[in-house]
């Protein structure tokens, strides 16, 4: 009888060892590995959906903000409040509102405003030019009037049919005193705003989607086929699917159309959003198949080679590895400490990596805190810096009652032009009506007066054809501060300033004419040659013509333009002639157009 030689028993005892213990292994492996890469995607995902669903809320807190600055500003928020007719004028106000709040906002596609007491709304609509003013029905009863008025927050969200929106935002404002919804404000936000959020996935086929609270699809990226399952959904099964599970931390399985999913659930802190992720299962385990596979290969490379001597050798070279990851469940729980390792030169360079990386997070870190504490300060000088013009417009109305109480009535109008100059620089948009310019440089030149008493004399040439054109604002005092300020010098002590306005064959001339000391030929070509520099070193020559022409390319390209022209001497005089395009209200404006 022929007897195995033992080295061959020996083999195939071992072998039959390692098969039997490498299948035990790799399925215990692939179980574990399975649980262990569920529970790890679970958790990342929700943590991003957390943080995604923060972002979304600031962003939401952002256009709730937005949504009442007609309440601050005072004249509209009046409009809203009336029950009385409005006039054609008040309706321009609206309009001038509307349009202001639209284009300076990014991300928005329409903005409306409903004034409930008047049943008008104003606004403009995705993809067309122009803010319309239309009559509506009353939207007491409506589902946006109801929904505003029961969130504490004022505000709702709705879906929408048109494929470029996000979602429509509504947001009520109320009467202070009685807590009632006087007028809505509605806003498409533009669906690429979701782009980067929808863009930072756990996986490369994860579904982002989002809903109201009332459980109404907003926004998905899955693909068509599944996008067309996930809108079939009731706003009843999706409450019934999604909203039990935003506090749940194990894994929670959905199977849409055969494909079986983990889904991941975050609401905001006032129950208006819902985000869901929808996670491929099979893309989360594609990463264990190859646990498996190496693990049976593992089985393998010990049944060819010596076990004892393999499984020394790994538990020698895996020593460093085990010290670095503990060190890296240490350094999770906050105890930082630096890496040692030796025994050869890749696992010192590994422990010099570690510390490179840990000394780089706690660099982050630092640099996070310090980039919220900036941006908490930035927020409260915007703060502030709202708040300083009311303070200021208050005060110049309190002292010019107070010199009116006085009888000292130069004072009061002195008062009284310096703080509408003051509130038109502030408040009023870059293009204004020439006839709001002009009652600025009124009160400008009347301030002048009364400080340089007969030592200036203003001359007006006004084509009154001219005063419902669109200027920039500011353009004319520029031109007339620049004559008394550089027109009186050595033995001239007083000036004389022509100002005219003309329109004539589609274009505005405004002309301001000084028999001022003038300009020499040099500084002349240095004001000249400064209109086409990118920034502005001097202080004291031409800055102001230099600044006013930059605005003019901004908003009008090659259609404005700016002439000087000067002499010196004894019939010294200098001109400085601005042709704008004629605009009037309604038409376009570049500048009215681009500033988002």
């Amino acid at each position: 009888m022929d007897t195995v030689p033992l080295w061959a028993e020996f083999t195939l005892f071992l072998a039959a060892i390692m098969i039997m213990l490498t299948i035990v292994q790799s399925f215990t492996i692939y179980r574990w590995e399975r649980k262990r890469t569920i529970d790890s995607q679970v958790a990342s995902t929700k943590r991003l959906l957390e943080l995604k669903m923060t972002i979304m809320k600031d962003y939401l807190d952002s256009l709730s903000d937005y949504a009442i600055l007609p309440v601050y500003d005072s004249s509209l928020y009046s409009t809203l409040l009336s029950t009385g007719e409005l006039t054609d004028e008040s309706i321009e106000d609206v309009r001038t509102a509307v349009r202001t709040y639209f284009y300076s906002r990014k991300g928005l596609l329409s903005y409306h405003i409903y004034l409930l007491n008047h049943d008008i709304s104003v606004g403009r609509d995705n993809g067309k030019d122009g803010i319309r003013v239309r009559t509506i029905d009353d939207m007491k009863d409506t589902e946006i009037y109801k929904a505003c008025a029961s969130n504490s927050r004022n505000y709702a969200v709705f879906p929408s049919d048109d494929s470029e929106v996000l979602f429509h935002f509504v947001h009520a404002i109320i009467r202070i005193q009685d807590k009632s919804i006087v007028a809505l404000t509605d806003m498409e936000v533009d669906r690429r705003t979701m782009g980067y959020l929808s863009s930072q996935t756990v996986v490369p086929n994860e579904v982002l989607s989002l809903y109201n609270t009332e459980g109404r699809l907003l926004y998905t990226d899955a693909d068509d086929d599944l996008h067309d399952i996930l809108a079939s959904h009731t706003p009843e099964e999706n409450r019934d699917l999604f909203l039990p599970l935003a506090s749940y931390e194990k894994a929670v399985y959905r199977k849409i159309d055969g494909v079986e999913y983990l889904l991941n659930v975050a609401t905001d802190t006032d129950d208006t959003l819902i985000m869901t992720s929808l996670l491929p299962l099979p893309d989360v385990l594609s990463q264990v198949r190859k646990v498996r596979y190496y693990a049976a290969m593992i089985g393998i490379i010990f049944l060819i080679g010596a076990v004892t001597a393999a499984y020394i050798l790994i538990r020698y070279l895996s020593a460093p590895l085990t010290a670095l990851v503990s060190m890296q469940e240490r350094y999770g729980k906050g105890e930082v400490s630096r890496a040692m390792l030796g025994r050869s030169r890749e696992g010192a360079e590994l422990g010099r990596s570690f510390n490179r990386m840990t000394e780089r997070i706690d660099t982050l870190i630092k640099e996070n805190y310090a980039a919220e504490l900036n941006e908490k300060n930035a927020r409260l000088a915007a703060l502030e810096a709202q708040v300083n013009p009311h303070f200021l417009y208050n005060t110049l109305q309190a002292i010019g009652s107070e010199a009116l109480l006085n009888d000292q009535t130069a004072i009061y109008n002195m008062l009284l032009s310096l703080a509408a100059n003051l509130r038109y620089t502030i408040k009023a948009p870059n293009v204004v009506s020439l006839r709001d310019e002009l009652k600025y440089v009124d009160n400008y030149i009347m301030l002048q007066e009364i400080r340089m008493e007969d030592r200036l004399s203003v001359t007006r040439h006004i084509d009154e054809a001219a005063l419902d054109c669109l200027v920039p604002k500011i353009c004319i005092q520029t031109l007339v501060e620049n004559s008394i300020i550089h027109g009186i010098g050595g033995d001239r002590a007083s000036i004389h300033i022509d100002l005219t306005v003309k329109a004539d064959s589609g274009s505005i001339y405004i002309k301001v004419l000084d028999d001022g000391i003038g300009i020499t030929d040099n500084e002349l070509a240095e004001i000249r040659g400064s209109f086409h520099l990118q920034t502005l070193t001097d202080a004291n020559q031409g800055i102001g013509l230099a600044n006013l022409y930059n605005r003019l390319t901004i908003l009008y390209g090659g259609e404005a333009d700016i002439n000087i022209d000067s002499s010196t001497g004894e019939q010294s005089y200098t001109m400085v002639a601005l042709i704008l395009p004629e605009k009037r209200r309604g038409e376009e404006v570049v500048q009215d157009t681009d500033n988002r």
